[in-house]
């Protein structure tokens, strides 16, 4: 089971920014049929969207609105 507490850079996140992440994972995960290969593996707070990188090399942009690109 994926936790989005267990990435790196969760710890030091605002507390909106964890709510966004964690909501922003269940999405995500609900996207994929294979996740495994898109895992988060760790996550910025920037100042108007978290920069979240993924296990195969991208990495994406999550919006406030919870969209991403």
């Amino acid at each position: 089971m994926f936790r989005a507490e267990s990435i790196e850079g969760y710890n030091k996140l605002n507390i909106l920014d964890k709510e966004l992440f964690t909501k922003f994972c269940k999405r995500f995960y609900e996207v994929w049929e294979y996740p495994e290969k898109h895992i988060p593996i760790k996550v910025e707070g920037k100042e108007n969207y978290l920069k979240v990188m993924l296990s195969d090399g991208d990495w994406l942009h999550v919006m406030a609105n919870g969209d991403w690109y």
